[in-house]
C-alpha cells in the first residue's frame, strides 16, 4: 500500500506518517521545506517537495497511491494561507492530483460544527463555510471519501497544552467568559489511527465521522484537569483563573488576534460542539484513550 499525506509535517501528520510506516505502509509526505522534509523522513516517510497545491509537479507525488490523507488546512484567513484558497481550492487540486494518480480513496479532516453551519452563530463563519465547501467538493469527486470532523486533538506538540502550562507556571490562566462551553478532546494517537483505518478501507463510498474523544468537558474543567495532571508530574501548575469578557476577546480577535486567535478560531473555541464517540470506536474496533491519558502524554512531552 502506498499512502500520500498532505500536511505531513504537521502535528497530526507526523503521527500519521509514523503510524503508517510502523505498519509497513509506504508513505509519501508532501512538504515545502528542507526542515519539514527531514522531520517526515525521521518519522519514517519519504518526503516529496512541492511549492504548494498549484505546483505542476504535484500529480507526480500521487502516482501509484492507494489513498490520500489530506491534512493541509487553514484555520483562519492569514497572509499566504487564505481559507478559500487552502481549504477549498487546495482540496480541489489535491482531488485532481489523486484522481490522475489513480488513488481510490481520500481521507479529509474538516471541523466539528460543520453540520450546524447556518444553525448556530459560532458555526456560521468563513472558516466553517470553507469546510462545508471542501466537503462538497470531495463528495462530488470520483473518490471514496472519509471525512473526519475533529474537536481538539491532544498530544505532544498540540495547540493547547504548552500554552496552558506556560500560563500555569506564571500563576494565572485566562478564560474567555466563564469557561462553561464544552469541547471533546481526542488523543492524537487515536486521531492518526482513525485516519489510517479509513484510508485502509471503509464499508461505504462516503463516510463522515465526528473525531471526538470519549469525554465531553467544559474548557474550565479542562484547564483544571490539565493543572492537576501537571502537578502530579511535578510541573509548576499552582494558578488562579481570570475571566475576560467574551465581547473583549472578540474585539481583540477582530483587531489582530486574541492570544493568537483570529475571529474564526475564537468561534471554534466557543462553539460548544460535542458528539457521540461510538462510531469512531466502531471504526477502530476498540475504546478511545481516556482524556487523562492523552493529557498526561502531552504534558510529559511539553
Amino acid at each position: 500500500m502506498r499512502l500520500v499525506v498532505t500536511g505531513a509535517n504537521g502535528f497530526v501528520g507526523r503521527q500519521v506518517v509514523a503510524l503508517a510506516a510502523s505498519e509497513g505502509i509506504e508513505v509519501i509526505g508532501l512538504v515545502r521545506s528542507d526542515a519539514a522534509a527531514e522531520r517526515v523522513a525521521r518519522a519514517g516517510g519519504r518526503p516529496a517537495r512541492v511549492t504548494g497545491f498549484d505546483d505542476p509537479g504535484l500529480a507526480a507525488a500521487f502516482t501509484g497511491a492507494h489513498a490520500v490523507i489530506h491534512l493541509a488546512q487553514a484555520g483562519a484567513d492569514r497572509p499566504g494561507a487564505l481559507l478559500n484558497q487552502v481549504n477549498v481550492v487546495g482540496t480541489r487540486r489535491v482531488i485532481a492530483a489523486a484522481e490522475r494518480g489513480q488513488a481510490a480513496r481520500i481521507v479529509h479532516f474538516s471541523g466539528l460544527g460543520v453540520a450546524h453551519y447556518g444553525q448556530t452563530r459560532r458555526c456560521t463563519n468563513p472558516y466553517f463555510l470553507s469546510k462545508v465547501l471542501a466537503e462538497a467538493v470531495l463528495f462530488e469527486s470520483n473518490l471514496e471519501v472519509a471525512v473526519f470532523r475533529p474537536s481538539y486533538i491532544v498530544g505532544p506538540g498540540d495547540g493547547f497544552v504548552p500554552g496552558a502550562l506556560r500560563d500555569m507556571a506564571r500563576g494565572e490562566v485566562e478564560l474567555v467568559g466563564d469557561g462553561s462551553y464544552r469541547t471533546q478532546p481526542i488523543s492524537v494517537v487515536d486521531a492518526a489511527a482513525s485516519a489510517l483505518a479509513a484510508a485502509s478501507g471503509v464499508a461505504e463510498r462516503h463516510r463522515v465521522f465526528d473525531l471526538v474523544g470519549p469525554e465531553p468537558i467544559t474548557v474550565r474543567a479542562l484547564v483544571e484537569r490539565t493543572g492537576r495532571i501537571a502537578r502530579d508530574q511535578g510541573k509548576p501548575a499552582v494558578f488562579r483563573t481570570r475571566e475576560i469578557a467574551i465581547a473583549e476577546a472578540e474585539r481583540q480577535a477582530r483587531t489582530g488576534g486574541y492570544r493568537g486567535m483570529l475571529s474564526d478560531e475564537l468561534d471554534c473555541l466557543l462553539c460548544d460542539e460535542v458528539s457521540d464517540p461510538r462510531p469512531l470506536e466502531s471504526l477502530l474496533g476498540r475504546f478511545l484513550a481516556p482524556l487523562d491519558e492523552a493529557l498526561a502524554l502531552a504534558i510529559r512531552s511539553a
